[in-house]
């Protein structure tokens, strides 16, 4: 993917709203085949300004989805497979924190319910302000001119999450017990804050924070032989087959089908 996609990064004014932007072109005579895409929790805003792009989720055949102008996804829970046609010309802003909600006031723990139907005319103005600009820098720095202009600062709930960023990242911290007593709060409402705000539940951001930490530890050490056990017993779960059950939940396939996309260079972890 990294011959085709380049990663910008963003104004210190947008550091809390996005990771980052991501563009993806793809000449027109080249059909990269099947990309993946780690999953991450992310929410994400695809601006396509090519050719519609198909894609799926965890191990179902691609084609049950198309983005063809404008495609909102996440949290990303699942890997995402896609297929770039000869021609794709694509600008992905993957939102972080609270950023999606502060782009769309809208919870991404309701989009699957509530659709983003009453926000689909300013998206379509977007799309065609950063149509009429063929040149990837210039699109990004128009489309950060309109996001500073256009993006209010984070609720006044939001601090305690905020402000515990690492408390909420170390996955041997349970982060609703340290925010609770930490601001005086019923866990309760830590949960229910988390789930308006960025679209999951912080148990949900444990588990994965685990499943991360296995992902980077086999990525970190291409061509080596991975021994499944010891990371069985460095990251805590209950025997391999535990192992094996995230690898299903977060990806669709087994650990040794993870190995090989790897190694084909078609996995991507959305850092890259």
């Amino acid at each position: 993917m990294a011959a085709f996609g380049s990663r910008y990064e963003t104004n210190a004014r947008l550091a809390g709203v996005l990771s980052h932007f991501y563009v993806i072109s793809v000449p027109e005579n080249v059909s990269p085949g099947v990309q993946h895409l780690s999953p991450n929790l992310e929410m994400m805003v695809v601006f396509n300004f090519g050719p519609p792009v198909c894609f799926s989720f965890a191990d179902a055949d691609i084609g049950g989805h198309t983005i063809d102008r404008i495609g909102i996804l996440g949290p990303l829970r699942k890997m995402m497979n896609y297929a770039l046609p000869p021609g794709a010309d694509l600008l992905i802003l993957p939102f972080i924190l609270d950023g999606f909600y502060r782009f769309l006031p809208l919870s991404p723990d309701r989009l699957q319910e509530a659709g983003a139907q009453e926000h689909a005319q300013r998206l379509e103005d977007i799309w065609h302000m950063l149509a009429a600009i063929p040149e990837p820098g210039k699109r990004i720095a128009a489309l950060t001119d309109y996001l500073l202009l256009h993006i209010p600062p984070s609720e006044a709930a939001t601090r305690p999450m905020l402000d515990n960023v690492a408390a909420i990242h170390d996955p041997r911290l349970n982060p609703v017990k340290v925010i609770a007593e930490k601001y005086g709060l019923s866990e309760r409402t830590v949960q229910l804050r988390f789930r308006k705000y960025v679209g999951y539940s912080p148990k949900e951001l444990l588990r994965f924070l685990r499943f991360k930490q296995v992902l980077s530890a086999i990525l970190g050490q291409p061509g080596k032989k991975v021994h499944w056990l010891d990371l069985v017993v460095q990251y805590g779960y209950h025997d391999q087959s535990h192992l094996i059950k995230d690898f299903k939940y977060y990806t669709g396939i087994s650990p040794q089908q993870f190995i090989q996309l790897n190694e084909e260079g078609s996995f991507c972890t959305g850092r890259d």
